[in-house]
């Protein structure tokens, strides 16, 4: 298959950009398992060399665009798929990355498991470089488990009834982002935080590093188009800040959202680059004064559409990357400035192009199906709601964090309290930059925004 022929052949993290990486969407095989019996003696269905079916990647199985179009419940399948290291991949470290998968998974290489991932909306990575050769092809299995009935976990608008009910849709179960490989440095960078200080002009970078040595160095260069505007460079240390300062700062707008671009690149003591990775950044400043939310110290009025995220063809996933990027100019063509992102955790490529128009965002998580009163729940909860703060804190379009929509399922109200408190604090942990609504609507716990749904039409009603 050619990279044209690859669905969603874009890379997905633009954020974090390597050069050296494979897409690996498009036809793999898959088995579901209603008896959950895979890794039953007799089946073992994690030494598959392929199964019967065949699936399209990164599209689930519930949707047209998968080729599969199930509509009943899923709670457990198998992937599988050959994959073939680049020759020159030796002596890399070799990741193998997914966009998302729902909602538990289990990755065997030859047979041999590598490590299990809990949370269905956010992105995760193994490390395979212990499993596979440079040069060589090697079988993945993919197991996953999802049971959006049993209150445990997120799912958001997913539809626990089998017919349509309510103001629930189709279901979403495995992958349903993009997988890909890359290769980096066994010292190279594992992730970045970047924090826009606008009333100083600077942004201040921090680090972090999948492996350390001596005499490593970090260097950080800024650019506005092809002009360098800041550098800075410091030794390589995990969570080691590096400040780039600004002569003449730009702010980014709605009005004019400006990207600064980034280059981070590690090298060795004799100067030879190990690690190179390309991202941007936007100087902005979100904050609250009084009932009033200012944005880059001017008063912001927000103009939001309710935008869910669903689509006929592919359910929670884009048909395509120009789809995500209609789906922002249509809404700023309606008249809007931006969306509260309802109870789904949208993928980067989405908050690139809402970065790229100046397009504001509510990041909200799928809390839906996540009993609140149950510790459980919260526990598979906050982790996720972690992983997905830590993962989109360096978009500047995000203004605010929603972990919750109307939690009034308050059966616990100890446990229920504890949970949404839990979660503002987890917020302001990750990423003190933005507000926290932490939950939308009805009950309020412990939240920066106030905020109340109606559907009254009245405006005299409203006045009052």
């Amino acid at each position: 298959m050619t990279q044209v022929d690859i669905p969603r052949p874009e890379y997905p993290r633009p954020q974090f950009e390597r050069e050296d990486w494979v897409n690996l969407n498009g036809q793999w095989t898959f088995a579901f398992d209603p008896g959950k019996s895979g890794m039953d003696a007799g089946r073992r269905l994690f030494r598959s060399e392929g199964f019967d079916d065949e699936i399209t990647v990164p599209f689930c199985p519930e949707c047209p665009l998968s080729g599969v179009g199930h509509v009943d419940f899923i709670e457990a399948m198998w992937y599988h798929r050959t994959i073939a290291i680049p020759e020159n991949w030796i002596d890399k470290r070799i990741l193998l990355h997914f966009g998302a998968v729902d909602y538990e998974s289990e990755l065997f290489i030859d047979g041999v498991s590598v490590g299990t991932h809990f949370g269905g909306t956010v992105s995760f990575s193994h490390d395979i470089t212990a499993y596979v050769r440079a040069g060589e092809s090697h079988n993945l299995v993919l197991r996953v488990f999802d049971d959006v009935r049993s209150g445990t976990q997120p799912g958001g608008k997913q539809n626990t009834h089998y017919r349509p009910w309510r103001a629930r849709y189709s279901r979403t179960t495995g992958i349903w982002q993009t997988v890909w490989m890359e290769a980096a440095d066994p010292c190279g960078l594992k992730d970045i935080h970047i924090v826009p200080d606008l009333d100083s002009g600077r942004f201040i970078v921090t680090p972090t590093f999948h492996d350390l040595k001596q005499g490593l160095s970090l260097k950080v260069t800024l650019k506005a188009g092809e002009i360098i505007v800041a550098e800075g460079a410091c030794a390589a240390v995990q969570n080691g800040a590096l400040v780039l300062e600004l002569e003449d700062p730009r702010p980014w707008s709605p009005d004019d959202p400006f990207l600064y671009g980034m280059i981070l690149d590690v090298t060795d003591s004799a100067g030879r680059l190990l690690d190179s990775v390309t991202s941007y950044a936007g100087l902005r400043k979100v904050h609250i004064e009084g009932n009033q939310v200012f944005l880059n110290n001017r008063p912001l009025y927000q103009r939001l559409v309710l935008d869910q995220g669903f689509y006929p063809e592919g359910t929670w996933t884009a048909p395509s990357d120009g789809a995500l990027k209609r789906d922002i100019e249509l809404s700023m063509a309606a008249g809007f400035n931006g969306a509260r992102l309802h109870q789904k955790v949208f993928e980067e490529r989405f908050h690139y192009w809402a970065d790229r128009l100046g397009y504001l965002t509510w990041g909200e998580s799928s809390s839906w199906g996540c009993d609140v009163n149950n510790p459980v729940a919260a526990r598979n909860f906050l982790t996720e709601w972690g992983n997905i703060v830590v993962r989109d804190r360096n978009h500047p379009s995000i203004i605010a964090w929603t972990p919750f929509n109307e939690t009034w399922s308050m059966t616990d109200k100890k446990q229920h309290h504890r949970l949404h408190r839990d979660g503002y604090d987890l917020c302001k942990l990750l990423d003190p930059t933005r507000p926290v609504n932490e939950t939308s609507g009805f009950i309020h716990v412990k939240t920066d925004l106030w905020t109340v749904h109606t559907y009254e039409q009245d405006p005299e009603a409203l006045s009052r």
